[in-house]
């Protein structure tokens, strides 16, 4: 019987024992019942002497199990650090605290120190990275500072295999568990790991006679907040990496100040409200266990910061007990020499420089006799004629002028610097650094579309993509970005959202396209779920992932358990639809849509039985009278639905969107978008191009995503950031509509001085002839409809349908 059992029986045999008693005494009133009476009470005595000893049996059948939780509490909570053994030194007050639960410490940690196997995984996915790039064929080297039991290097031989490190230094000062990680190290059979009881800030390092710089991995998990000087550990440890590979881990508990984070990196789930900063603060300090803000604050300004993420450990009573922690990779930062290097001079900042600190240094050979003016964009020259000449910051450019020939060994490295100076710092291989801590980021809690409403096959037969064109596009779901760069290549595609999450949904699109196979690729987009994504997430994506992405994905790890097309605001029209099919008992008849080989059989079907049951009039003037139902679920602002209004029925609009898909293709192999909506995933017959193996592939070996830059900012700024003339093609989605006059006009005004002569702007529109068009017409473009419906005729302008119309202008 297992233990919870046992005490149930128990409980109820005590429960007997009142009950007869009771009886016992009313019957013990009654002369002619004594005797009965009598006996029920001796009964009763009996049943509670056996649940006593029941109990007690039930406490020594599951010590075993309970002993170390016990010597877990006793050691945490009734025997503080320090109070005894020699607590004169920190090494005594470390052996008095862990000697007597040495044995159970890995039994005891799993739930209270959280994070650690996530920040080994996330530095083996670096490590790996780093030495691929590095071209190093020869084995790293790890120290894994306060490693304890050795816990740490059994769990990394999942990542990394441990027999692949040259050697690997356990560092601790607890001879006790020292002693019990020795003996793991035996039994696993492991003669490359060391383990030396010492000091963090004096270990010997056997084998080595300078280990400075020669360090390639070193760990921290959970020691940091133990250590007391931990300013001179950090430095310490900095020395001891690899200047340029090296790479540091840390997972511990902190606590927050009430300042917001000077730094873009690990801002979102950072700060602690005053009740869990101070008492974690207090409660830790107890046994010595530092969380003060100053111990991160320090590691990672001395520190460049590659992925971190904030956490609460919902540790034994969840909602209640949220203690905050975090797991994080870092690097050093550059060394700040002056021999060798050239410094940028502090008049450039202003033009040249953005993003670009006045004492920042580059490599001398990179930009070597390079004059200034040769890092401006081509556009930006003072040459007249050079805004008609190649694309800025585009691969295409590289090679057109000899002075950057002769002065860069990797066009690579300067098109990266060139642009880190243009935008800012780059987070990943495609994200550019932004603000997360704005109003206009953090209204957004998820993406609002998992999917790409508008049709890339028109937009790709209009455009005409060459691989010179430089674009800019709506970041959405990313799945049109994905299609303008399978099909076109173009040598830069800048994707803008305001939405952080619409950008980390697109990273990524692009970090699994980079580092997995099509079928896994498959399982997370075409399908809509994975059932291992948290493991590759850490295990295979980290290392591609900017840290914001990284932390939006580790909080929605479980985003692909059931439907991923269910998720984010638009999931919430998936669902209704899906709801409403069930309750009218539609499920069959929509199916067989989604199957048939004939089209008038999927006409048919949606006129006669699937239009009438879900669509009636007054559902959809409900649905259409909702703004919060109409932006969360559908993306339509009160400004488009208004030019719904002005040109006719909103009734009318929705069947007019969907009767003439009908009749359009069908929904078996063309028609993904609205397959997807009845399925909640693609069909491998039905999906977008870059879906299929072939285009996944294509993308894969011709490292076509590697155009893309992705910023997180409004269209306004990003559009002020680029040069005269620097734009072939923009497509605006719908975006237009969503403005008024006034904003309209001057992002229009912007388009139009960064669209080279010749380019063009596509945008879709919910009116079929929106006001705006003569604002472009204004600011010297050519404007031609390329598809406007007409209400009631039963024609599609694409695929999709959902827009009244679509237009594109021509810059003169």
């Amino acid at each position: 019987m297992h233990n919870h059992s046992k005490l149930q029986a128990s409980g109820s045999m005590i429960a007997l024992m009142v009950a007869s008693t009771s009886v016992a005494l009313y019957l013990l009133n009654t002369t002619e019942n004594f005797k009965k009476a009598q006996e029920m009470m001796v009964t009763s005595q009996l049943a509670f002497l056996g649940a006593v000893s029941a109990f007690v049996l039930l406490l020594v059948a599951s010590f075993d199990q309970i002993k170390a939780p016990l010597k877990f509490i006793y050691s945490c909570f009734f025997k503080p650090l320090g109070k005894t053994g020699d607590g004169s030194s920190q090494q005594g007050r470390l052996e008095a605290f862990y000697k007597e639960q040495a044995e159970i410490y890995d039994e005891t940690r799993g739930g209270l120190l959280r994070g650690r196997s996530s920040m080994l995984a996330l530095a083996a996915a670096q490590l790996k990275e780093q030495l691929k790039a590095s071209g190093h064929d020869r084995a790293p080297i790890w120290v894994d500072l306060g490693g304890g039991t050795g816990w740490n290097i059994e769990q990394m031989n999942n990542h990394f295999p441990v027999s692949k490190f040259e050697r690997v230094y356990l560092v601790d000062l607890c001879p006790s568990l020292c002693r019990v990680a020795r003996e793991r190290f035996q039994k696993i059979g492991w003669t490359n790991v060391v383990v030396l009881c010492e000091d963090a800030l004096s270990s010997t390092f056997p084998g080595m006679d300078d280990p400075k710089g020669k360090m390639d991995l070193v760990t921290m998990s959970y020691s940091l907040s133990m250590m007391d000087n931990y300013y001179a550990v950090i430095d310490h440890v900095h020395s001891l990496l690899e200047p340029k590979t090296g790479i540091l881990g840390v997972a511990d508990f902190y606590t927050s100040s009430n300042v917001t984070k000077a730094t873009n990196h690990g801002v979102e789930g950072y700060q602690c409200n005053w009740w869990t900063r101070n008492f974690w603060q207090i409660w830790f300090s107890f046994d010595h266990v530092h969380l003060h803000t100053s111990r991160r604050d320090y590691l990672e300004y001395r520190f460049d910061v590659k992925k971190v993420v904030n956490g609460r450990n919902h540790f034994i009573l969840p909602f209640i007990v949220q203690i905050p922690y975090y797991f994080w990779i870092g690097q050093r930062k550059s060394s700040v020499s002056k021999k060798g290097r050239f410094l940028l001079p502090k008049p450039v900042s202003s033009n040249l420089a953005a993003g670009l600190s006045s004492d920042e240094e580059i490599d001398e050979p990179t930009l070597h006799h390079l004059n200034v003016s040769d890092l401006r964009p081509r556009s930006m020259s003072t040459d007249s004629n050079s805004s008609q000449g190649s694309i800025p910051d585009s691969p295409s450019s590289v090679g057109s002028s000899s002075t950057l020939v002769a002065s860069v060994n990797s066009s690579k490295a300067l098109l990266e610097k060139q642009t880190e100076i243009r935008f800012g710092s780059k987070l990943s291989q495609w994200r550019l650094s932004y603000n997360p801590t704005l109003s206009c980021h953090t209204q957004f809690r998820s993406y609002i579309y998992a999917f790409t409403w508008e049709d890339p096959r028109i937009d790709l037969e209009v455009l005409n993509l060459e691989r010179d064109d430089v674009m800019f596009v709506i970041t959405s779901a990313g799945d049109n970005a994905l299609e303008y760069a399978l099909h076109g290549q173009p040598s830069r595609i800048h994707c803008v959202d305001m939405n952080p999450c619409q950008n980390h949904l697109l990273e990524l699109k692009l970090a699994a396209i980079q580092k997995l196979p099509y079928t896994e690729f498959w399982q997370m987009f075409g399908e809509g779920r994975h059932a291992n994504f948290r493991r590759i997430l850490v295990d295979q994506l980290s290392s591609s992932l900017s840290s914001p992405a990284l932390q939006f994905w580790y909080k929605n790890r479980g985003t692909f358990d059931a439907c991923f097309y269910e998720t984010g605001y638009s999931g919430l029209a998936l669902r209704l639809f899906k709801w409403l099919v069930r309750i009218k008992g539609l499920s069959e008849t929509v199916k067989e849509i989604t199957t048939t080989d004939d089209i008038r059989v999927q006409e048919h079907l949606w006129e006669n039985v699937v239009k009438p049951s879900t669509l009636p009039v007054w559902l959809v003037e409900w649905v259409l009278s909702h703004p919060a139902f109409l932006w969360n679920a559908l993306g339509v602002p009160i400004n488009q639905m208004k030019m719904i209004l002005d040109e006719g029925n909103a009734v009318q609009y929705i069947y007019d969107t969907l009767d003439s898909i009908m009749t359009r293709s069908l929904f078996k192999n063309d028609q993904y978008f609205y397959n997807l909506v009845v399925n909640r995933k693609y069909t491998h017959e039905s999906c977008p191009s870059y879906l299929t193996e072939a285009g996944f592939q294509a993308l894969k070996e011709q490292k076509a995503t590697d155009s893309m830059l992705l910023h997180t900012k409004s269209i306004i700024q990003v559009l002020k950031s680029l040069s005269d003339g620097e734009l072939t093609k923009a497509v605006l989605m719908d975006h237009m509509d969503w403005f008024d006059p006034k904003d309209a006009e001057e992002e229009i005004r912007e388009v139009a001085r960064v669209m080279r002569k010749g380019g063009m702007v596509l945008w879709r529109s919910a009116g079929r002839k929106p006001w705006y068009n003569a604002l472009f017409e204004k600011h010297g473009f050519e404007v031609e409809a390329v598809g406007v419906r007409v209400p009631g005729n039963g024609i599609s302008i694409d695929r999709v349908n959902m827009y009244a119309s679509c237009y594109k202008a021509i810059r003169k």
